[in-house]
């Protein structure tokens, strides 16, 4: 009983310093921390009671996110200090927000029913998942990350770098990684596509933000229906969002968007050499397959391309996320 006591406790423990470590990076609680800090500056600066400051203190610092040499100043340890470099806090936060509707949704898998729809989540909790698989635009962790992705895939960065470029995404929801390309880019212009008008809501003030709402316009379409009388020399197809029944449909329609020999990029859902009995795997397998939408590797994903016609299906991994590169014959 022991055993189980304490494996039972490490993940309720778990859950709750995930809970304490996003409270403490969206409210802007951590960026006090940079330096050494006292409590009753933290109180002053946050608005919070000194008790509150002392015992959220206590609790970050037991959770190895702070460290004192007096207990009433406190710093970022040096394993979370790089939190509040080049936007890499607000990245983990949305991480931890999009954990938080995967949990409850997770737990709703032991109903007849299943999780629920993602088409049917509260606008909050669709946007915390949105949130959770992008980039965030505005940060320089976004733009770095980018660039290793596109830096990694010739084909694409080649493109690119020629010139002018037309960029559709089928399933842009936030778009964060298509704003991150328009930033980098200045002679890319590009249609985002979702049924999610919310998200695409968020996605044009977060354009008009950054600048570039004048070379992005969204819409709000099924990805198997959307047209345009002009051909797109990139589509990028969200996957992972798309369900069986959606997805002949999708790429038939990815397809007659390109122009010949435009390029189609695909992300990944499961990592090369990544075995589906991992627990991060296997809890993004799970819930995917809750929603109809299959879990494949990288070499099923390009079994799918070419079945759909494209050609020359080719994996490309790198420390961001994975991505399927094919083309329009």
């Amino acid at each position: 009983m022991t055993d189980i006591n304490e494996a039972v406790s490490a993940l309720a423990l778990a859950t709750q310093q995930s809970a304490l470590l996003r409270g403490a990076l969206t409210s802007g609680f951590l960026a006090h921390c940079a330096g050494e800090t006292s409590v009753e500056d933290l109180a002053r600066v946050t608005g919070l009671g000194p008790g509150r400051v002392r015992d959220l203190c206590v609790a970050l610092r037991a959770a190895g996110v702070l460290e004192t040499d007096n207990p009433d100043r406190y710093r970022l340890s040096t394993t979370y200090a790089p939190m509040l470099n080049d936007g890499t806090g607000t990245h983990l936060a949305n991480q931890l927000g999009g954990a938080a509707v995967r949990a409850r949704l997770i737990e709703q898998m032991f109903t007849a029913d299943g999780p629920d729809r993602y088409e049917d989540l509260a606008d909050t909790d669709r946007a915390a998942l949105a949130a959770s698989v992008t980039l965030a635009p505005s940060t320089a962790l976004a733009r770095a990350a980018m660039q290793g992705v596109v830096g990694g895939i010739p084909a694409w960065n080649d493109l690119l770098a020629a010139g002018d470029v037309r960029y559709l995404e089928l399933g842009c929801g936030l778009s964060g990684a298509l704003l991150t390309m328009l930033q980098l880019y200045p002679r890319l212009t590009a249609v985002g596509v979702d049924l999610s008008a919310d998200l695409l809501a968020l996605a044009k003030v977060e354009a008009a933000a950054l600048g570039v709402d004048d070379r992005v316009r969204y819409v709000i379409e099924d990805a198997t229906a959307y047209t345009d009388p002009e051909p797109f020399d990139v589509v990028f197809w969200s996957q992972f969002f798309f369900p069986a029944a959606t997805r002949v449909k999708a790429l038939a329609n990815a397809y007659e968007r390109l122009r010949p020999g435009g390029l189609l990029i695909v992300p990944g859902l499961i990592p090369p050499g990544t075995s589906a009995a991992e627990p991060q795997t296997s809890l993004s397998v799970l819930l995917t397959q809750g929603w109809e939408i299959p879990a494949l590797t990288t070499e099923e994903l390009c079994t799918e391309l070419t079945t759909a016609g494209f050609a020359g299906g080719t994996v490309h991994p790198s420390s961001f996320a994975t991505a399927v590169v094919a083309r329009r014959l």
